[in-house]
């Protein structure tokens, strides 16, 4: 029998915040470079550690394609929208006539859009990962003899 540890949503989520806050300057400097020079998608990233060190199921380099197919386009229209927008406010285009703190006030809104973005993709990893884990009834529409 197959024993699979269930995938929570909130401890995955838990679980990548904190291992984010632990990260060192220098840690985070380097996954964001590689986030902007080879599109690195942190909270796939984050999701193998949680996988591999929380659950016991290190994913497959294979796993890791399917599931970053399955949110790709979450990621593609949504995340990275979010995130040009929040950098593009951090300091303001001169086009923009607006008072800085009415600048800052939308960028806190949009990070906060951006986050929420990020933990709705991570749900969908995790029930990705769900599904995989879920056992295949095979002939469950066949007579049986």
């Amino acid at each position: 029998m197959n024993h699979v540890k269930p995938v929570s949503r909130q401890d995955a989520w838990n679980f990548i915040v904190a291992r984010y806050r632990d990260l060192t300057p220098d840690e985070l400097k380097h996954l964001h470079g590689q986030q902007d020079a080879h599109g690195l998608d942190i909270v796939l990233h984050l999701f193998q550690a949680y996988s591999a060190l929380r659950l016991g199921r290190s994913l497959t380099p294979d796993e890791v394609a399917s599931a970053g197919s399955q949110i790709a386009g979450w990621r593609s229209e949504v995340i990275l929208p979010l995130r040009r927008l929040h950098r593009a406010l951090k300091d303001p285009p001169g086009f923009a006539p607006v008072p800085p703190e009415s600048a800052q006030a939308l960028r806190t809104l949009i990070a906060r859009a951006e986050l929420e973005a990020e933990q709705a993709e991570l749900y969908a990893l995790c029930d990705w990962l769900s599904s995989m884990a879920a056992p295949q009834i095979h002939g469950a529409d066949q007579p049986h003899r």
